[in-house]
């Protein structure tokens, strides 16, 4: 499992909030990220475990770079973060 640098977590980030943005679930997404901030790092190496069974289902490479996002508790906190921001833009829109 390697590191990720700044710039392609940043990117990680980018995409899954745009993607859980685009499915519409921005609030189950935010209060699963609060609730299981604790568990980010078990939820990374079950992530890692599961690679091959999740393969199956969708043809990623990129799990284990989900993993290392995952891993690191500050990325999730800057998941919420953009999450958040995305909601209330799209509460004054709307």
């Amino acid at each position: 499992m390697g590191e990720l640098g700044q710039q392609q977590s940043e990117q990680l980030l980018e995409q899954l909030a745009q993607q859980i943005d685009c499915w519409g679930l921005t609030l189950p997404a935010l209060l699963l990220l609060q609730v299981t901030k604790p568990l980010s790092f078990i939820a990374s190496q079950g992530l890692l475990i599961c690679q091959p069974l999740l393969s199956f289902i969708h043809d990623s490479p990129r799990f284990a770079d989900y993993a290392d996002l995952l891993a690191d508790r500050t990325n999730i906190d800057r998941l919420v973060a953009r999450l958040e921001e995305d909601s209330r833009v799209q509460g004054s829109r709307g």
